[in-house]
């Protein structure tokens, strides 16, 4: 009796599964696109820009011990990236390929990006460490000199804020807000109470409004610019904010005699 019971209940479960109206699909559908647009669109920005990450680094220094640890780190990370992005393009093609015709695709759609939004946080997460030796490096590894001990502090520091800041926006507006649609949505459609309306009735960000300028007239090419423009320009606008009140905390430290701007100075020209 019970596996009768059983057999009834699981052709039940898949003779009912309720379909999805048109009107939510295409409801459903615009945030999934944005989500592939910006996946394909860093994913070139990551194709753009490795080059860039990766010459130099191993060679700073001309210190042997320093330029084996940072080749080491720079094949770790690379390592790193390799495995992410295989992650990533599976994920890519699963949302290409997945159809949002039952609630069974709507919860694995769901599933699945709730997991590869926590697998990209720990992907950035990972790379504090390589923050870390990168500001090790300012100082060749020597904490007992002058003011090395604080350039290695500052350094670090900067880097970690830096990289909160990009991050915390990056994973938001790329993904965070489309992923955080889909769940609304997903959750709507089987009677879960969300403040759709409040979502629905944002206000577009001055980043939003011009990533659909730049799709509209240039593509996946536009939203790449887009991308860069506004990401560049945050990253210009925090260095430079630190770099002057770092030259404040320096210039009050100097009156007050708590900081000598000769050793600062050779620390900072043997760091570099």
């Amino acid at each position: 009796m019970k596996l009768e019971n059983f057999k009834e209940l699981w052709e039940k479960d898949h003779q009912e599964l309720p379909e999805i109206s048109l009107e939510k699909q295409n409801e459903i559908h615009s945030p999934l696109e944005m989500i592939r647009i910006n996946m394909k669109t860093e994913f070139w920005l990551m194709i753009l820009t490795l080059p860039m990450l990766l010459i130099g680094f191993p060679f700073a220094t001309e210190d042997f011990n320093v330029k084996t640890i940072s080749i080491l780190v720079a094949v770790l990370t690379l390592g790193i990236i390799i495995y992410f992005y295989s992650r990533f393009i599976k994920l890519y093609k699963m949302l290409k390929k997945t159809s949002i015709n039952t609630n069974y695709d709507l919860f694995n759609i769901k599933t699945q990006l709730l997991v590869a939004k926590e697998i990209y946080i720990s992907y950035y997460i990972s790379y504090i460490p390589l923050a870390f030796v990168s500001s090790l490096e300012q100082i060749d590894f020597q904490f007992n000199i002058d003011y090395h001990f604080a350039v290695f502090v500052v350094s670090f520091l900067i880097a970690i804020f830096v990289l909160f800041i990009l991050i915390k926006y990056w994973i938001y507006y790329m993904y965070g807000k489309y992923i955080e649609d889909v769940i609304c949505l997903v959750d709507e459609l089987n009677g879960v109470e969300v403040e759709m309306k409040q979502r629905k009735n944002r206000d577009k960000t001055w980043f939003e409004r011009s990533q659909k300028y730049f799709i509209k007239k240039f593509g996946i090419k536009g939203n790449i610019l887009n991308t860069v423009l506004w990401f560049a320009s945050a990253y210009v606008f925090i260095i430079v904010f630190l770099t002057i009140v770092l030259l404040v905390v320096i210039v009050i430290g100097a009156k007050l005699d708590f900081i000598d701007l000769h050793i600062l100075q050779k620390a900072l020209n043997k760091g570099n």
